[in-house]
Order: C-alpha cells, then structure tokens, then sequence
C-alpha cells in the first residue's frame, strides 16, 4: 500500500516527531510511504533520506479569497505530487495539512485519513476538511470529546478512531545536541533537574513554572533546562520568559538549550520533567520521559490526564503559580 503522507508546519514540534516516529516503524514490506512538506526542512529531509523516503515541497496556504492564486498553485502541486506517486491513501499529519490534500484526493478518489492533534471541534475541522474525509484519528479521548457531534459537517460519514502517539521503547539515542548547544554534565548538587521540551508559547505555561521556581528557597530550587524555541512570535516570548526570570529571582536556576536536534539527549541529563501545559491535547513529553524511566510533572488538564497517573508515574499539579511552587518544594 503506497501511503503520501503530509505535514504543513514549518517546525519541528510534537506533532512532527510523531509523525518521525511512526514513519521509522513503518512495516516497509507492506506499505511504501512518501512525504509532502509544506515548508523545506532540513530536519524532515534529512531523516526522510535516512529512510529512503522520497519528499515532495508543497506550499500550502490557507483556503481564503485573499490566497487564491496561492490556493490554486497549492492544488496544482499537490496534484503533480499524487500523479507523480500514485498514493492508495493520503495522511494528513494534523488538521492544518489536510486542506489542499482532501481537495485534490477527492478529485481522484483516493481515501483521506486525518490526524486531529489539537482541540478543536467538528463544524471548526469541517472549514479544513470541506471535501470531506474518510477517517479521521484523535491522540486521545480528551481530543476525540472534544471534536463533539460531527453530524451536519463534512466528517458526519467519517470513521474516528483514538490511536495515541507512541515513543520508541525502550529509549534509543541515536542523534546529540546541536554543536553550539551545551547540556549540563552528570547531576553533582543535591536539587534535583527538572527538563522542559516544546515550544515557548504561552499556552505551554513555561511561566507558571519560571515563577514558581523563584518562590522556591534557593536551597531546595531545582535547576530547570529548557529544551526548546519561540516559533510564533520570533524570539519574543522568549526573551519575555527571561525577563520573567530575573524578576522572579530564578534566572540563575534556568539553562536555555535552545532548539535540540534530539530532544531525548535531555531526557538523559534530568531527574523529571514538567510539562505545564494550559491545554494539551494528548502530552507527547510524559511518555518521552518514561522511556528513560523519569517521572513528569504535569498540568492536570486535557490528555495530560491519561498520560500521567497521579502520583505514580508523576504528578497532576493545578495551573497555578502557587500550586506548581509546592510541587517543586515537595521534590
């Protein structure tokens, strides 16, 4: 089965090294898989010809009256792609990949499947899938709810199926930090480390935990290493979260790492992680981290909820500046 697989984003986040993931373990005697990247990524490519798997560059605008011409030239490319692969089925890696995707499938008739990654629900999916789709996969039953009833919206003859993202197990390392990026050496203090992997955008929450570290006595801080980079606001918010962390005393317990090229080699350098998330729709960082058997601080929101068992296999902490200092203190 000849699978064209396609991701929209121009970064490499969660959603991408899913993706990464379930290409690696591909049964390569049963399915013949292709990549369409909306954006040139030397990351994607790089591992796409670590696998022999071909790519194809596709622009893909937004659908608007404004982006036409754009729009067009997307369809276009994205036909030649098809014609030039012959795909039983196309795979589109998070709802923001599928528009010019279901278009031209539908114009060809070949079956379309849907990742859904992040919340949102049926009629807003539907402005994305408005040719229609045949199946469509949730990362969790939190992202499933909260898609609601799709009836009256082009999904209501889709199937939906909950399928979680997997991490490799056990844990291989097979890349390290980029040249110019340093991780800190083996633990030698008695604070624990804590690590942070994702992007710094508000609603990862990256704040409430830069905060909270501040209230923590220095004593007891632990030393947090943020594995990650502004990819909306141009460095911005990041230089925000600095600021947060001189104000909030906690600048000397903090090591930006910037983007890693293996997110896991972090894993290796810490005691737990946090993930502090506002909204999440499944939590890819827990299950990262119980590869190399270390727990997870994490919001107690979303799909976070059936990534990590409360005091277990981590801990469920209240999106609060106060809650998350006692969990920091109790470490």
């Amino acid at each position: 089965m000849r699978v064209l697989y396609v991701a929209r984003a121009p970064f490499v986040s969660g959603a991408e090294r899913a993706l990464m993931s379930m290409l690696r373990h591909l049964d390569r005697e049963t399915i013949e898989p292709a990549l369409v990247l909306g954006h040139a990524s030397d990351t994607f490519a790089e591992f796409a010809r670590s696998l022999n798997i071909p790519t194809y560059e596709v622009a893909m605008p937004k659908r608007s009256w404004r982006s036409l011409p754009g729009w067009w030239r997307s369809l276009a490319s994205m036909g030649r792609a098809m014609r030039r692969f012959q795909p039983d089925v196309v795979h589109a890696n998070d709802v923001p990949s599928c528009q010019a995707m279901c278009t031209v499938a539908a114009r060809r008739g070949v079956p379309r499947v849907v990742h859904v990654r992040w919340t949102i629900t049926a009629p807003e999916m539907g402005w994305w899938c408005r040719a229609g789709v045949e199946t469509v996969i949730c990362i969790s039953d939190y992202i499933r709810r909260s898609l609601g009833n799709p009836a009256d919206t082009p999904l209501a003859q889709a199937r939906f199926e909950v399928v979680a993202d997997a991490v490799d197990w056990p844990a291989t390392v097979d890349g390290a930090a980029a040249p110019d990026q340093t991780i800190p050496g083996p633990n030698v203090e008695e604070r624990p480390i804590l690590g942070f992997a994702g992007q710094l955008i508000p609603s990862k929450g990256l704040d409430l935990v830069i905060e909270a570290l501040g209230k923590v006595p220095a004593g007891q801080r632990p030393r947090l290493l943020i594995a990650g980079r502004d990819t909306q606001r141009g460095g911005a918010y990041e230089k925000e979260l600095r600021e947060l962390a001189s104000q909030a005393g906690s600048a000397d317990s903090v090591n930006w790492l910037g983007f890693l090229h293996d997110v896991r080699e972090m894993y290796r350098h810490v005691d737990a992680v946090v993930c502090p998330s506002r909204e999440e729709p499944l939590g890819l960082v827990p299950l990262e981290a119980a590869q190399f058997g270390r727990p997870c601080l994490a919001t107690r929101t979303g799909g976070l909820a059936e990534t990590v068992e409360h005091d277990r296999t981590g801990w469920l902490v209240e999106p609060t500046v106060e809650a998350w200092r006692a969990a920091l203190a109790a470490l």
